[in-house]
């Protein structure tokens, strides 16, 4: 068994979510990433400041904007969104 201290083990967990260093995801290219990287963003309807699933992208892309997910989806073909367990964009 391997073992590492607490602190490491936290910030693996955020690293792979993609949670501490996001200053070299920008634009639709690194809408792109975050989505093939994290396997699919869960699209949500909520909307208290904005539709949850745009929060996600935010936190990890450091100048999203939600035309950038919206050329993705329309014009690119690059992503798309389908019921898997929930529905998402893949």
């Amino acid at each position: 068994m391997i073992q590492i201290p607490l602190k490491r083990a936290q910030e693996v967990v955020l690293d792979c979510q993609l949670l501490t260093d996001n200053a070299s995801l920008s634009g639709k290219n690194g809408v792109l990433k975050t989505i093939q990287h994290l396997g699919y963003v869960q699209i949500d309807t909520i909307s208290v400041v904005a539709r949850a699933h745009h929060h996600v992208l935010w936190t990890r892309v450091s100048d999203y904007q939600t035309s950038h997910l919206q050329t993705l989806g329309d014009a690119e073909r690059a992503v798309f969104d389908y019921w898997a367990h929930a529905a998402s964009y893949l």
